[in-house]
């Protein structure tokens, strides 16, 4: 019986290692093999993952608003020019109009005007494009996060998936060592060779399975890295190895986490907006001082008439400048009022959804802590128990050796342990990815690594 839960423990893993993908992969047998670990895989999806690209374009559009917010003593230039038939005959300008009599006239108008100064508003909108920067920031890193423990599921999946197949292997030898014994014997209980055989088949498939999906994790692997299908990549670890992490008190990581982790810079940051957004509304009640001049020139050939020598009042030849200082505003107060009270219920509801999100955030690395704690438990008893099973092989095996034993009880000893070997890999991995896991909640799955601003 021991056996069958062997080959049936195999055959629930293997079917159940990795996510479903759609991805089709193409393996390169004549390139050279490129081997990676598990922090040269998050180096290069850290460069080169289009996803987390794609997260640091929004900063640019918060950059181009800071730009536009610092434009306080750069001048604003308007131009204009224009080209229109006109009278020749001012004394008889309809006529002289109608009769085909007409010139030309050219003319250019050029203003240009320097905000002295707005009352705050360009300052309050510079440190709204400073909120939004690095609010872009802590987005990218939020999405290279989630990227860089998707790499540690399928890094340390692949892994489990080849230790399993190497229990596996073993065990269908086992399975069909006993075939050829029962076959062997007078009395030969085809029953049991029948369901044997069908186990034995059963595994091999689930082992051409967990084939497969190993093929399309590690492509999916390449995606999450950045580097094309035609690459002959492997993972450069052999074996799955236990991760050595110590967690502190979960005081101590909530306070942690609150100054690393994006999610809750985020709702603080957030909340700041919509502050800032409220004195940034109100500042519509406070007018513009603005210093500016104009330059305008026009020129009409060949008029005649009644034309002063006054260039401020000639219409069709003239040359007009101008400077001084302009203070204006638009004072709509019902409108004003309103965009205040919209942007103060924003700011009350933006502090709700920071208090409501920061509960659930909390939850959220209460139950990764619980589960870490968990899963080191269960790594150390399976470990505890995969000593004592090597224990009874062991001793087993010196019985059967010195001729004491029983065959039957070393085989059964052995396919116990692979057993719970198979159950230690298990844990190890869902240990391995809590790790990641809680250090994803903490906001420092990446923090040792570079991580381009934009």
């Amino acid at each position: 019986m021991k056996m069958y839960r062997f080959l049936f423990f195999i055959l629930i893993l293997s079917s159940s290692l990795f996510y479903s993908f759609t991805i089709t992969a193409s393996t390169a047998i004549d390139k050279p093999v490129y081997r990676l670990n598990i922090n040269e895989c998050v180096e290069m999806a850290l460069r080169n993952n289009e996803d987390i690209k794609a997260a640091g374009f929004d900063i640019y559009t918060y950059i181009a608003r800071k730009i536009e917010a610092t434009k306080r003593y750069i001048p604003v230039m308007e131009y204009k020019y224009r080209i229109a038939p006109v009278p020749r005959d001012l004394n008889n300008p309809a006529e002289s109009f109608l009769d085909g009599d007409i010139s030309v006239l050219n003319s250019i108008k050029i203003t240009a005007g320097i905000p002295i100064t707005t009352f705050g508003r360009l300052e309050f909108s510079k440190q709204l494009a400073d909120i939004g920067i690095d609010a872009g920031r802590l987005k990218k890193k939020q999405k290279a996060d989630e990227i860089v423990l998707d790499i540690y599921k399928l890094y340390h999946g692949i892994l489990l998936a080849r230790e399993l197949k190497v229990l596996a292997t073993k065990g269908l030898n086992a399975v069909d060592e006993k075939i050829g014994e029962l076959e062997k014997e007078e009395n030969t209980d085809q029953l049991q060779i029948l369901k044997l055989k069908a186990i034995f088949y059963e595994v091999e498939k689930r082992m051409d399975e967990a084939n497969m999906k190993e093929i399309i994790a590690l492509a999916m692997l390449k995606v999450r890295m950045g580097i094309e299908d035609d690459v002959n990549f492997d993972l450069k670890d052999r074996y799955l190895k236990r991760e050595y992490y110590k967690a502190k008190s979960f005081d101590k990581l909530l306070e942690k986490s609150k100054e690393t982790r994006p999610e809750f810079k985020l709702l603080l940051h957030q909340v700041a907006a919509k502050e800032k957004q409220i004195i940034l509304e109100k500042k519509e009640y406070f007018p513009k001082l603005i210093m500016g001049g104009f330059f305008e020139y026009g020129y009409s050939p060949g008029i005649i008439g009644d034309e002063t020598d006054s260039d401020y009042t000639n219409p069709f030849n003239f040359l007009k400048a101008g400077g001084g200082f302009e203070l204006s505003s638009q004072l709509d107060f019902r409108k004003i009022k309103s965009r205040v009270e919209l942007a103060k219920a924003e700011h009350l509801k933006a502090i709700s959804d920071k208090r409501s999100k920061y509960r659930l955030l909390e939850i959220d690395l209460k139950n990764a802590h619980l589960e870490y704690l968990q899963r080191q438990k269960l790594l150390d008893r399976a470990e505890k128990e995969k000593r004592s099973a090597r224990q009874i092989v062991f001793l087993t095996k010196s019985n059967l050796d010195i001729g004491l034993g029983d065959k039957k009880d070393y085989l059964e000893a052995l396919q116990s342990y692979l057993l719970i070997q198979a159950t230690v890999f298990e844990n190890m991995y869902k240990y391995n990815l809590a790790i990641a896991t809680l250090r994803h909640k903490l906001g420092t799955l990446t923090q040792a690594y570079e991580l381009h601003s934009y």
